[in-house]
Parts: structure tokens; sequence; C-alpha cells
């Protein structure tokens, strides 16, 4: 062979060797690159850290999912709760008094037990020395369709008020 053809051959070779010794390097990188990526989970199992960040990348869009689903439940139980709680005796007002001359001590009551709209019924034992009378009459909407004595009438004003006394400090 020829000198000149040696040189043709060495030329080529070394861009070829270059390009050899080159990948090796990059091959050792990328190794490297990669050890360096695995962790060790709290189980003891390792891990690729791209991975790794896939899973979590998923729980929580599981998360989020199941995050708005649950405000979903709360939303429809919340409407549920306050439609059942239109209808539950809430307010209520008590009046004591003495019906009768003879008796003292305010031992008759008036009591209102009302419900969001105004209905329900308003209780009333008068007590007498030697006998107690109870009454019991159905409202709606505030109004009996039976004639209220002022106590009831006050009891039930008690009532839709919240239980607390007027401005003239009545009740």
């Amino acid at each position: 062979m020829d000198s000149i053809t040696l040189a043709a051959i060495a030329g080529a070779a070394v861009p070829g060797v270059a390009a050899l010794v080159l990948a090796v390097i990059l091959w050792v990188r990328v190794r490297r690159t990669r050890a360096a990526q695995r962790m060790l989970l709290g189980d003891g199992e390792p891990a690729n850290l791209v991975d790794g960040q896939a899973a979590l990348l998923d729980q929580a869009r599981a998360l989020r999912t199941d995050l708005t689903d649950l405000h979903a439940l709360v939303d429809r139980q919340s409407q549920h709760v306050a439609s059942e709680l239109s209808t539950v005796i809430r307010f209520q007002g008590l009046v004591r008094y003495d019906a009768y001359r003879d008796m003292g001590g305010s031992q008759s009551w008036s009591l209102a037990l009302l419900d969001q709209t105004a209905a329900g019924t308003v209780i009333s034992c008068l007590h007498a020395r030697d006998h107690a009378r109870m009454y019991v009459k159905e409202i709606h909407e505030g109004v009996s369709s039976q004639r209220l004595s002022p106590e009831e009438e006050r009891a039930i004003a008690l009532a839709l008020r919240g239980g607390r006394p007027g401005a003239d400090g009545a009740v």
C-alpha cells in the first residue's frame, strides 16, 4: 500500500474512532444521569424519578377528580338538609301567666312550636287549684283557625321573633 492510501484510511478512521469515543462518553453520561434519577422510595423499592413524577401527576389528577365529586356531594347534601330543615320545629315561644285569679306563681303557660314557614302548634296548659286543662291548636303561616288567647298570640309572636323578647321587653 502506498502512503496516500494509508493516509486516506487513517483520515477516514480518525473521525470514526472519534465518533466511537464520543458515543462511549455519551453512553457513560446517560448511564450516570439515569443512575442519578433513581430514588429510594419509603417502602425500599427503587424507582425512576421520571416514572415517580408521572405516578404523582396521575394521583394528583385522581385526587382532583375525587375532590370535585366530594364538592358536588356536599352541595347536594346541603341542599337536602336545607329543604328538610324548613319543616323542623325551630322557633319556640313560652309565655307563663296566671290563668285564674285564685292561683299565683304563673303556673299556667302557652308554648308555641313553629317551623320555618310559621306552621306548627301552640300548646296551652291552664292550672287551677283543683284541676289543669290542656289545649292544643294548629298554626299555619302564624295563624290559627281557632280563636287564640292573648297569651297564645304572645307565645306565637315570641316564637316568630326567634324566642327573643320585643323591644319593650315583653314576652
